[in-house]
């Protein structure tokens, strides 16, 4: 049986850095009466999915995006909170994605670390290949992923909830967005989609929602096999980030003869690997991964990476209100973050020298973070306390609540 406090658990998990969406907020005005029917929806095997919203982002490529209802969001963060402990334990040490202290650049480091040692500090050759998945998301079977998360949380997870835990997760697994979404972005947009990478045009049961937390961490899951596989062909240093894989060896011959047996293992499963997107070279040539190129001792980010920073700086130049200074604040962050990581100080320092922004912020460390000025700080407070007051007089505190006591 569910209850109260492990739905309102998820609740406090989920709302996380999405407490200002518009359905956060209606959930959040009467939180109380609605975590408690969720509750009771569970036990009484009444839940249903909502209406989801769909769309398609053009950036780095066209793709289609599925964002679920807050409540549906909630029961996506239930799951994970029980499912992800035990995938920590039992997954391969050499996954990178949606895993904790395991992001892209963790990855980046194992994969520099691997070459450095493969190749014996730089003296001795060494080869490295990298593989990507085809349409790998929209590729995955739901049932039989859905039926393999059955038998996992059959054997590792001993909650009281279990009963429930697996009658959400086939429910959510199975469940196809496609039949119940509003489409949010123009229609010829999705002209733009090749038919195999959209759940509208790729068949039945074929393809698992991008932007649902569910879809990447068993994505992840699934994949797992194939990293336990891929070590026992004897092949010691290797990794993967979502579908990317990289695998490195002294013998060239012997990441050639895998690569006939990953397509094997990945065929079994319903995926394949991409025609073009291969990559096999000697370590000294360079090889990009989670936008990331290693070359030698160096590290450098790709063009993309590069040009999405200069277009969030410009973003910068123009913003002209509080928050979109703010907003534009962050993004330029997170890619200066991202950046100093690597050797890119010449970019770095290029880019904000010429950039018109000095009158908002200041430029902190080895151009490392940009801050906003205070007087634009102030202004972001009394907007801040404005809105607290607002939150008030509808009869809400901000915050509405304190996490449960363990």
């Amino acid at each position: 049986m569910v209850t109260i406090e492990d739905i309102t658990k998820a609740y406090i998990d989920c709302r996380k850095k999405k407490r200002n969406t518009n359905n956060a907020i209606r959930f959040e005005i009467d939180y109380e009466c609605n975590l408690a029917r969720l509750t009771d929806e569970i036990n009484d095997r009444t839940y249903q999915i909502s209406r989801c919203l769909s769309f398609v982002v053009t950036r780095p490529r066209y793709r289609e995006v599925f964002a679920a209802d807050f409540r549906d969001r909630i029961i996506h963060h239930y799951i994970a909170l029980r499912l992800i402990p035990i995938l920590d334990k039992i997954m391969n040490d050499r996954s990178f994605n949606c895993r904790v202290g395991k992001g892209t650049l963790s990855g980046v480091k194992q994969l520099y670390a691997d070459i450095k040692e493969c190749s014996n500090q730089y003296t001795q050759d060494c080869w490295v290949c990298k593989m990507d998945i085809r349409g790998f998301f929209m590729s995955i079977n739901r049932l039989m992923l859905a039926e393999r998360v059955e038998k996992l949380t059959k054997k590792y997870y001993i909650g009281d909830d279990k009963e429930d835990l697996l009658w959400l997760e086939g429910k959510t697994i199975t469940n196809s967005p496609e039949y119940n979404c509003i489409k949010k972005s123009p229609l010829e947009l999705w002209n733009y989609i090749p038919k195999e990478k959209s759940l509208f045009t790729n068949g039945e049961n074929i393809g698992l929602p991008i932007g649902n937390l569910p879809s990447q961490i068993l994505a992840n899951y699934l994949m797992d096999s194939i990293d336990w596989e891929i070590e026992n062909m004897g092949l010691k240093y290797h990794g993967r980030y979502v579908d990317d894989i990289y695998i490195v060896d002294r013998d060239k011959s012997l990441i050639l003869k895998s690569i006939p047996k990953i397509r094997q293992l990945l065929s079994e499963i319903g995926l394949t690997l991409h025609p073009r997107k291969f990559y096999f070279q000697h370590y000294s040539k360079g090889i990009e991964f989670t936008g990331t190129i290693i070359k030698g001792n160096r590290s450098y980010v790709n063009n993309r990476i590069v040009f999405s920073f200069k277009n969030s700086v410009k973003e910068l130049e123009q913003a002209k209100t509080i928050d979109e200074i703010f907003y534009a604040v962050s993004r330029v962050n997170s890619y200066l973050g991202t950046m100093s990581h690597h050797n890119t100080y010449a970019i770095r320092s290029d880019v904000l020298v010429h950039a018109d922004i000095y009158n908002k912020v200041y430029v902190g460390g080895k151009y490392e973070k940009v801050v906003v000025k205070n007087k634009y700080k102030y202004r972001e407070f009394v907007r801040k306390e404005i809105n607290k007051r607002k939150w008030v007089e509808i009869g809400l505190a901000s915050p509405v609540f304190q996490e449960p006591s363990k």
